[in-house]
């Protein structure tokens, strides 16, 4: 069946406030806390209903997901934002198309998706594998006209032959329902040139109180985070969510996806936004600014 009225979605005008449900596999990668520090720190734009805590295994069950759940708690604590919002774990990778997996964290997403209207949508970002997205579509069909999917995909230099992005690969099931299914879809395929080295984290983020001391020190946990051409990825997206001019983007056919990651052209599956392009010096300013605001108690 061709899919011809899926919506594509329309990012509310600067200045008005997004309801924004953030699912992150916050124990990953250094990003995810950057990018979250956007998030709290930019209130005038961003409303945060919840935070779910993303598994990083790739292949089954493993202890992942309470590892994210444990430093996103971390993190709310550091910012100031603890108790300011629900979190919850999110589930274990899909093993079979169509069959989702429970877990607090669907429901979370399920349960703010049926407190809105197709009005006034949930904005749900996925800056990890889409795995809780998609078993909150697969569990309650009915939120897809309540909600609006961002879905971190990076990696524009294969567009259009092929995907290879970690949250891809962490759940190809559940990438592929959310390219077949009808939920209006931004496919975030950029971000590989948000980097900063040790040296300007430390020269301009440590200074800035507790918290910037603490994201700066962060990098001190693992050598990879202390390259100089370290990548902040998922900035980008609360970049983009923020500003859409920063960004360029296209409306692109939604395409299918193999087993492989590989892309089928099929043009059965409506359209979606892709953005292929994001202003590296506009996404690290919001985010000085963000912990500026933080440091402030903004």
């Amino acid at each position: 069946m061709i899919m011809n009225d899926r919506m594509i979605p329309q990012i509310p005008p600067t200045g008005e406030i997004m309801r924004i449900l953030i699912d992150s596999d916050v124990a990953t990668e250094i990003d995810d806390l950057y990018a979250l520090t956007i998030a709290f720190g930019h209130p005038e734009r961003f409303l945060i209903e919840g935070i779910v805590a993303a598994h990083f295994s790739g292949n089954g069950p493993s202890n992942s997901k309470k590892l994210s759940f444990e430093l996103l708690k971390e993190l709310l604590q550091k910012s100031g934002m603890e108790g300011k919002f629900p979190i919850a774990e999110g589930s274990h990778p899909m093993q079979y198309a169509n069959t989702p997996n429970d877990s607090e964290g669907v429901d979370l997403i399920i349960r703010k998706a049926m407190e809105s209207t197709p009005e006034d949508p949930l904005w749900v970002i996925g800056i990890g594998a889409a795995t809780d997205l998609a078993c909150a579509l697969l569990k309650a069909p009915d939120i897809v006209s309540r909600v609006r999917y961002v879905f971190h995909a990076r990696s524009e230099h294969t567009w259009p032959d092929r995907n290879e992005q970690f949250n891809v690969y962490g759940d190809i099931i559940a990438a592929q329902t959310l390219l077949e299914s009808e939920v209006p879809l931004i496919w975030f395929d950029t971000g590989t040139h948000i980097c900063a080295s040790y040296e300007e984290t430390e020269e301009k983020l440590a200074p800035m109180g507790d918290y910037g001391k603490f994201l700066h020190e962060f990098r001190d946990r693992n050598a990879w985070f202390c390259q100089s051409d370290k990548g902040f990825f998922d900035m980008g997206d609360f970049s983009f969510l923020y500003q859409p001019d920063w960004g360029r983007y296209e409306t692109v056919e939604t395409p299918e996806m193999t087993r492989f990651m590989h892309f089928k052209h099929t043009h059965r599956h409506g359209k979606m936004m892709r953005v292929y392009d994001i202003d590296v010096k506009k996404t690290w300013d919001l985010f000085y600014e963000a912990v500026n605001n933080l440091r402030k108690g903004v």
